[in-house]
């Protein structure tokens, strides 16, 4: 059904519309003034790098997880996933991707539902321990050369964590039999977990995987920081490079733990506050939230609507209820292992 444009165009339209509403796009005159283009139109292309190394990143992943996928097939997959996940709590978006990732490109649930939590979680603590070194080194005037190795035993705690058996399947694992699903739902879902996870220890603990990741997870952040850097400067304000990593950082998962539509509303607010803590004036520190929203929220939450409308028109057989179906039989397969 979804395959159809009776159904898809209208949910993009207003997919399209909730974006443009919650981002204020009408605003734009009276709250930026007249900013300098050239540093505008360089932020909105750069939206273009991020959704490439967004599907660099999975491709790498899902490659080293033994399933390869092309990353121009990734491109409107994780461009969707982002827009969705940023409109619906607790990621849900997610599961239509790893159902598409299976019957697209048959790859594994327990593989493919073991990258994308290393894309949304692993990446979100990255951001979020990131920005607090950043922003403390700011703050304290930490030598450059400390922020940098403190960033370094950022990039590695995760192999840390895995590495002396920190895993989430051993915490379900040590939880009752049968608590709260019944025990034979609950060993075939322990049994997933454990699949899932196993794949996880296998890209995080392996070296060459790891920084692939991580600095693939760096540029990604990188180029959001140079688009808040590249707003502030077409209003004539200059930002310290490593304060807006933190405050950029920061902003965004007090949005995430919000859950709020792309976290707007707490996003804004902390980041405003960051910058005017940083010498910022308040009207420019709220001129340059909003128009970060307009160079990266908007374009972004627009490539991903079309990106939706794009996969729906290209479904596999089955529609909706392939998608339902594959959550609720469970997973039944063989733990997936890294090379």
């Amino acid at each position: 059904m979804l395959r159809r444009p009776v159904v898809w165009l209208p949910i993009s339209l207003v997919l399209l519309g909730l974006v443009a509403w919650r981002s204020h796009v009408w605003e734009a005159t009276e709250l930026l003034g007249s900013p300098a283009p050239l540093p505008l139109a360089v932020a909105v292309l750069l939206n273009g790098l991020v959704v490439g190394l967004w599907a660099i990143r999975s491709a790498n992943l899902l490659g080293a997880a033994g399933h390869p996928v092309a990353r121009a097939a990734l491109v409107p997959m994780t461009a969707f996933a982002n827009t969705i996940n940023n409109l619906t709590p607790g990621s849900a978006g997610e599961v239509v991707r790893a159902w598409l990732l299976r019957a697209r490109h048959a790859v594994p649930y327990a593989a493919g539902t073991a990258v994308i939590v290393i894309e949304r979680v692993v990446a979100l603590a990255y951001m979020g321990a990131s920005a607090l070194v950043a922003w403390t080194g700011h703050v304290l005037g930490l030598p450059v050369l400390l922020v940098i190795a403190l960033f370094l035993v950022v990039a590695a705690a995760p192999a840390i964590a895995y590495g002396i058996g920190l895993r989430p399947a051993a915490a379900i694992g040590a939880m009752p039999l049968g608590f709260p699903f019944g025990p034979e739902r609950w060993t075939r879902l322990r049994g997933a977990l454990v699949r899932m996870d196993t794949t996880i220890a296998g890209l995080l603990t392996n070296p060459r995987h790891l920084v692939g990741f991580a600095l693939t997870t760096a540029l990604i952040f990188a180029t959001y920081t140079a688009q808040l850097w590249l707003v502030a400067a077409s209003l004539g304000v200059t930002l310290d490079p490593l304060a807006t990593w933190g405050a950029l950082g920061l902003a965004t998962v007090a949005g995430v733990v919000s859950l709020l539509p792309f976290g707007l509303g707490a996003t804004d607010a902390v980041l405003a506050t960051l910058l005017v803590s940083m010498g910022v004036p308040a009207s420019a520190a709220g001129a340059i939230t909003f128009g970060y929203r307009l160079v990266a929220t908007l374009p972004l939450g627009l490539i991903g609507a079309a990106s939706y409308g794009w996969l729906s028109a290209r479904l596999p057989p089955g529609g909706t209820s392939a998608v339902i179906e594959a959550v609720t039989a469970g997973i039944d397969e063989r733990p997936e292992v890294a090379g």
